[in-house]
């Protein structure tokens, strides 16, 4: 198909801005979750978490300093210098939008310093944030999960739109024209009245059945699947009972697990810069130490395992169902 073909074929045109708005769509509601998990507790005001959250999400790493001009802030952070003994960058290229200084990082190395060299640290010195241990983006991650919700979805639409259309018209190509905007007509729920000048006939017309079954469901369910996998990736919570079923303790204690596990490689590694932050300046056990948590709610539901089972409750057997308990509660009533 030609450029020209391709700009008057306005259907083609639809379908590439819906493709990338259910791509983007389902990228930003990923981010929007990945960036509300972590609660930075006792920030310096001159810090902004929104920003450093961003950093963590965008580019795996972030950087935590004190400047004479800003006070305390966080910046992004590219790795620069030699490497330590632990395969840590020496030095930290720490920028922002207006700012850019290259600071050496703190790693806790000779504790044993003078005051005035503990006070060069502090302005010559950075705390390394990392996303997790690898400094691996979320982002990276998300783009994954979004493609693969991006293709069950647009597969959805299609599907269905063949169940309303499920044939293909083959014209000449000089009724091209007058069969789309009849087909617009058509799709848009409207109906049509075509004066025939001898314009259509069964001679230039011909339609072929597709046949196309209808999987939409079955998709939905797929999706499903991978929507769940990315939020378990995050550390949250998926577990939902639709069907009554019968779940034993280890299947709900194991996938909670798992999604603590995730959870904690996100949240180890700020607490360790959260650490470092406080021994550099001096705040571990004063009431302006920062620290990282879980926000509340999310950690309730995660480790609240019965919380996650809600129509379930468990027995010696390994499970006692909701009809159960209700019996019981009747009978002691």
């Amino acid at each position: 198909m030609g450029k020209t073909q391709k700009r008057q074929n306005f259907k083609w045109t639809d379908s590439a801005v819906v493709n990338n708005a259910t791509y983007f769509d389902y990228l930003n509601r990923f981010e929007r979750l990945a960036r509300s998990i972590f609660e930075w507790v006792n920030l310096p005001k001159s810090m902004n978490a929104r920003w450093l959250e961003r950093c963590l999400f965008y580019k795996g790493t972030a950087a935590l300093l004190y400047d004479e001009k800003y006070g305390f802030i966080n910046t992004n952070a590219a790795s620069a210098g030699y490497v330590n003994v632990y395969g840590l960058p020496t030095k930290l290229n720490c920028y922002s939008y207006e700012f850019q200084q290259m600071r050496n990082l703190y790693t806790g190395f000779n504790e044993l310093d003078s005051e005035e060299e503990i006070e060069n640290k502090k302005s010559n010195e950075c705390i390394l944030v990392m996303n997790n241990w690898e400094c691996v983006p979320t982002f990276s991650t998300m783009e994954l999960f979004a493609y693969r919700l991006y293709e069950a979805q647009r597969t959805c639409d299609t599907n269905i739109k063949a169940q309303k259309t499920p044939i293909m018209v083959v014209v000449d190509e000089k009724q091209r024209l007058l069969m789309e905007n009849l087909y617009n007509q058509y799709d848009g729920n409207q109906p049509f009245i075509f004066g025939d000048n001898g314009q259509l006939s069964t001679d230039i017309m011909k339609s072929v059945n597709t046949n196309a079954p209808y999987i939409a469901d079955k998709v939905t369910e797929y999706k499903k699947e991978i929507w769940n996998e990315a939020l378990e990736y995050l550390g949250i919570n998926t577990m939902a009972i639709e069907k009554k079923e019968r779940l034993i303790t280890d299947e709900a204690s194991s996938n909670n697990e798992l999604i603590n596990l995730n959870l904690q490689s996100f949240l180890a590694p700020r607490q360790e810069a959260a650490r470092q932050f406080n021994e550099l300046f001096g705040l571990t056990g004063t009431d302006k130490e920062i620290s990282v948590r879980v926000r509340s709610d999310l950690y309730n539901v995660i480790k609240n395992e019965l919380s996650t089972v809600k129509d379930f409750d468990f027995d010696n057997d390994g499970i006692l169902e909701k009809e159960e308990i209700e019996k019981e509660g009747e009978i002691d009533g």
